[in-house]
């Protein structure tokens, strides 16, 4: 007897600790980020400065986009240590969806620096292999290993769709 009421106080605590863990206490949609229009996963190919040869001889890779933990206007550009190794940060226009870094802006993959310039974000123009329509990103850039080589960068919104992963240029 005295095993059968200590379930059933057991078993009440359970049931109000059920109903008092689930308040949400408030409103419950924390809001975005100040770069969320921008942020996201991008395939990406540095070109030579003609903006037509692949540089090195490389193929798109995967880029990131996310927010600094200051939420401003600042974000992080990241190929996520592939190949060209740059993760630096720039400043986001929103109004205009540019984007561009302070000069030699360091570049945490390397110990070196970079420039980030001319830096444009257009909605739903590019057309990927799954007809899908998505964001297209460019950018200029300037490393501190190859001073006066300003490489092109170009490229579109990741899907995720298994036709448009990997693209080749």
């Amino acid at each position: 007897m005295k095993n059968i009421n200590i379930i059933k106080v057991f078993i009440l605590l359970c049931t109000v600790s059920l109903f008092v863990s689930c308040d949400e206490g408030g409103d419950p949609n924390p809001g975005g980020t100040k770069v969320e229009a921008i942020a996201g996963d991008w395939w990406v190919i540095a070109l030579e400065p003609d903006g037509v040869t692949p540089a090195y001889g490389g193929d798109y890779v995967q880029f990131s986009t996310y927010n600094t933990a200051a939420n401003d206007n600042g974000f992080w550009l990241d190929d996520n240590d592939n190949w060209m190794e740059i993760k630096a940060k720039a400043s986001l226009n929103a109004d205009g969806m540019t984007f561009s870094s302070e000069p030699n802006t360091p570049e945490l993959y390397t110990d070196e620096t970079v420039t980030v310039t001319n830096g444009t974000i257009t909605k739903k123009s590019y057309t990927t292999t799954s007809n899908t329509v998505v964001d297209e990103i460019s950018f200029e850039a300037e490393f501190s290993w190859d001073p006066g080589t300003v490489y092109k960068f170009v490229g579109h919104k990741r899907t995720g769709f298994l036709e448009d992963e990997n693209p080749h240029y």
